[in-house]
C-alpha cells in the first residue's frame, strides 16, 4: 500500500475493487485498526485519528466484518455474538438464557435463516457471515467495512443483504464493501474506488461511471489483444471433451452458484477469476478433489462414448480413468509431498524401472536435480515443471491445469505454452483454471467466474457482448 488517498462519505455504499494483491484488505485493515500504517493519516469527521488496535477503531465506531469471520467453532452463534460485544467493551454475561430483544430484532430482519442456538462448526459459510454481521450491527457502527460479504451467499441472499445495506446507508452509516464482483459494484455501490498493486488506480463518483469504464476496458482488451487466435490444425475436430453444469457451497470456501463450461478437443478453454469469486471451489469440484457439497453433473466424451457422473461422486480416479490429467494449484501437497523423493514423485504412474522413468522426466523438464533428492529441495518453479511433465507423460486426452504459470520464469512459461499448443494441435483438450500471466491469445474460449457464476466472455475471437449487439 503506497500513497493511497481516498475519501468515503457517510450515508453511502462505497465499493473497493481490485485484483488479488491490489491492497483492498490492507486498506480495510488500516481503517479498522487491524494494521498500523507506516505513514499518512486517517481522518474521521475531520479529526485525525491513530488506532493501535481494532478495539481502538471500534471505540470510534469503525467495525470490520471479515470474509472468513473469526468465530469460535465450538460454541453457538449467539455466544459468539456475545463474545464480540465483550471485545467491543459492552460487557454481558457470557451464557445468556435468551438473546436480547435487539439481537432478535436484527436476526429477524437481516438473517431469519440463522438459528442463534446452532453451534458454529455446524453452520455453512453464509450463516457464519451473518453471525459476524449481527455482532457488528449491534455495535451501531458509524463505519461498517465488509470484506467480500457475498462470497458465501446465493443470489437471493445477496439481493436481500444489499437491500438492508441500502437502508442502513440511508440512515447515515458509512458502508465500505470490498468486492471482486464488477456486477455488484455497478449495481449496488454509490462510488467505486479501484486499487492496483497497492496504489489508487481509479475513483468513480458514481457506479455508472465505473460501468462505462469497464465497458471501455473490455472493448480495448478485445481490440488491442489478438485474443483467441491460435494457429489452426487439421487434426482438430472441436467435438466436446467435457461439459459441466454444477454448483457447490462448502463451509470454508466461497460459494460456486452456477458453473456451466464446455471444453472441446483441439482447443484451450480458460476460466479467469479470483479466489473470492469461487475459483478455488471450482478447482476443487472439477478436479474431483472435494465434491461433498457439489450438485449437478459432469460429462466426459472420449473414444468409448459419453460418460456422465453426478458432481458429488466425481473423483480424480474417475477423471484419470478417462485419460484426464490433473495439475492442481497446490503442487506441494495435492500433486506431491515434501517428504517423498523426486523418484517417488515422478514414478507414481510407473510399475517398472521407476528410477529410469524419473530420470527421463527430469531431463525432459530441464530440472537440475537427482531422483534420490527430496521434493522439499525443489523450488516452486521446479516442482511445477516436474508435475506438468509427469502428467503429460500419461498421454492425456484432456489436461486440467490450475494456475499454470505459478512459480515459472519467462522461459519456462514460454516452454509450457508451446507444450499446450502442441497438445491441441494433436486434437487434445486443455482447461486452464486461473489465468494469471497466462496468454489468453492461445485460447478458443474464455469464461469469467464472477460472483460464483460463469459467463462466456470470449469465443473464437469474438467478445461475446459485441457479438450480441
Amino acid at each position: 500500500m503506497d500513497s493511497v488517498s481516498v475519501s468515503f462519505t457517510g450515508g453511502k455504499i462505497h465499493a473497493l475493487v481490485g485484483e488479488n494483491g491490489a491492497g483492498k484488505s490492507t486498506l480495510a485493515g488500516i481503517i479498522s485498526g487491524d494494521i498500523q500504517p507506516t505513514g499518512g493519516e486517517i481522518l474521521l469527521d475531520e479529526e485525525v485519528l491513530a488506532f493501535s488496535s481494532a478495539k481502538d477503531a471500534l471505540s470510534r465506531g469503525i467495525v470490520l466484518v471479515h470474509q472468513r469471520p473469526k468465530l469460535a467453532s465450538a460454541i453457538t452463534a449467539k455466544e459468539n455474538i456475545i463474545l464480540q460485544l465483550q471485545t467491543g467493551g459492552k460487557r454481558q454475561p457470557f451464557f445468556l438464557h435468551a438473546p436480547s430483544a435487539e439481537l432478535l430484532a436484527l436476526q429477524k430482519e437481516w438473517a431469519p435463516q440463522l438459528n442463534l442456538n446452532a453451534v458454529v462448526r455446524d453452520l455453512g459459510g453464509n450463516l457464519r457471515f451473518y453471525t459476524s454481521l449481527l455482532g457488528a450491527l449491534l455495535q451501531k457502527p458509524k463505519v461498517l467495512l465488509l470484506d467480500e460479504p457475498s462470497a458465501f451467499l446465493d443470489m437471493d441472499e445477496r439481493q436481500t443483504l444489499y437491500a438492508h445495506l441500502r437502508s442502513l446507508a440511508d440512515s447515515g452509516t458509512n458502508i465500505i464493501v470490498i468486492t471482486h464482483s464488477r456486477a455488484e459494484a455497478t449495481k449496488y455501490a454509490d462510488t467505486v474506488t479501484m486499487l492496483k498493486l497497492g496504489r489508487l488506480a481509479g475513483y468513480f463518483p458514481t457506479a455508472g461511471e465505473y460501468e462505462v469504464f469497464l465497458s471501455e476496458s473490455d472493448r480495448q482488451l478485445s481490440a488491442n489483444e489478438p485474443y483467441l487466435q491460435p494457429a489452426e490444425s487439421a487434426d482438430r475436430n472441436h467435438s466436446s471433451a467435457l461439459e459441466l453444469n454444477l454448483s457447490s457451497r462448502p463451509k470454508n470456501r466461497p460459494a460456486l452458484l452456477s458453473a456451466s463450461i464446455q471444453a472441446n478437443y483441439g482447443e484451450i478453454t480458460a476460466v479467469t477469476g479470483l479466489q473470492e469469486a469461487a475459483l478455488d471451489t471450482l478447482e476443487d469440484t472439477i478436479t474431483g478433489m472435494e465434491t461433498s457439497w457439489a450438485k449437478g453433473s459432469l460429462t466426459i466424451t472420449d473414444e468409448t462414448g459419453s460418460h456422465t457422473i453426478a458432481a458429488n461422486r466425481l473423483s480424480p480416479g474417475f477423471l484419470r480413468s478417462h485419460k484426464v490429467a490433473i495439475v492442481p494449484s497446490d503442487k506441494t501437497f495435492r500433486a506431491a509431498n515434501p517428504n517423498i523423493t523426486v523418484e517417488e514423485l515422478l514414478s507414481v504412474y510407473t510399475k517398472t524401472e521407476p528410477r529410469q522413468k524419473a530420470a527421463a522426466l527430469i531431463r525432459e523438464a530441464h530440472v537440475n536435480i537427482t531422483p534420490e533428492q527430496f521434493v522439499s529441495n525443489l523450488s516452486g518453479g521446479m516442482l511445477q515443471r516436474l508435475i506438468v511433465t509427469r502428467e503429460l507423460s500419461t498421454s492425456p486426452d484432456l489436461l486440467i491445469l490450475c494456475n499454470p504459470m505459478q512459480g515459472l520464469d519467462i522461459e519456462a512459461q514460454g516452454n509450457l505454452c508451446h507444450k499446450l499448443t502442441d497438445l491441441t494441435a494433436k486434437g487434445k483438450a486443455v482447461i486452464i483454471i486461473g489465468t494469471q500471466d497466462f496468454p489468453l491469445t492461445l485460447c478458443q474460449k474464455v469464461y469469467r467466474l464472477e460472483s460464483g457464476c460463469t459467463e462466456l466472455i470470449f469465443e473464437n475471437g469474438l467478445l461475446k457482448k459485441e457479438e450480441n449487439e
